[in-house]
């Protein structure tokens, strides 16, 4: 084959070995990073999330009533 594509195939392969050493040393130092932090713990009380009153889902807001259930009652009775 041609010296060229031979160094150049030559040269690929060392890229990539030198790319798959970085992300190993990355992914090295993520493990690392994640083991050493602590725990953020909050003393804050969670909040309940807040409700319409309504039905859960879809229903729970007026305008699917408005535009949903409301005309569909008309056709029935139309």
């Amino acid at each position: 084959m041609n010296s060229n594509f031979m160094n150049m195939v030559a040269k690929a392969a060392e890229n990539k070995s030198l790319f798959d050493t970085s992300v190993e040393s990355i992914k090295e130092a993520l493990d690392v990073s994640v083991k050493v932090t602590p725990k953020v713990v909050s003393h804050m009380p969670t909040q309940a999330r807040p409700t319409t009153g309504w039905l859960r889902g879809a229903l729970s807001y007026p305008w699917a009533i408005v535009c949903l259930v409301i005309p569909a009652v008309l056709d029935l009775v139309v």
